[in-house]
């Protein structure tokens, strides 16, 4: 998840539950690792709790968490001590760079004039970040992840470049379909 961005998820293992009620009571942040066939990775998110929508007798509940920040994870250890979960080090990536690629600008400004004109809107003249754009284009996990492994801001935004075109085409199919396209 970027920061801004929000999750359900199903707490019933006593760790987690133990973490959620840290959160609830403390405020503190956690990190969720992107994991890889069971392989914990090198990034993930820091999101904090947001809140708990349900709630049963024996500790089960499920909770809405909002990510706050990218982060790179140094160390990761099972089982911190006195606890339940696992823990370790992370530092947080910035992810709010402006779009600087003159390419870009003009595909977001060509989605707006053909499909949306409130894609992308912002207040004044705020500038629009990759977050921005990656949230719009509402990005898969793994996608996102692939965003963030680039090593640099080029790759990233011809990487957002190729998904905005991606988009554009489907929405030129839909418009081509029109009213040709029903459910049986």
């Amino acid at each position: 998840m970027f920061p801004g961005e929000d999750m359900p998820l199903h707490i019933f293992e006593p760790r987690y539950r133990q973490l959620i009620n840290e959160a609830r009571t403390h405020g503190i942040t956690f990190a969720i690792p992107f994991i890889i066939g069971k392989e914990i990775q090198e990034f993930g998110c820091e999101v904090r709790l947001k809140d708990v929508v349900a709630e049963k007798e024996e500790g089960n509940m499920v909770v809405v968490v909002e990510s706050v920040a990218i982060v790179e994870i140094f160390s990761y250890n099972k089982r911190l001590e006195g606890k339940l979960y696992a823990g370790g080090t992370v530092n947080r990536i910035t992810c709010d760079d402006p779009i600087v690629s003159k390419e870009l600008m003009e595909l977001i400004s060509m989605y707006r004039e053909q499909f949306d004109s409130e894609f992308l809107s912002k207040q004044g003249n705020e500038e629009i970040t990759r977050k921005d754009l990656i949230i719009a284009l509402n990005l898969s996990s793994e996608e996102k992840y692939r965003f963030i492994c680039m090593p640099d801001g080029e790759q990233k935004e011809s990487f957002l470049a190729g998904q905005l075109r991606y988009l554009s085409m489907i929405r030129e199919q839909e418009t081509l379909l029109g009213d040709d396209f029903g459910l049986n």
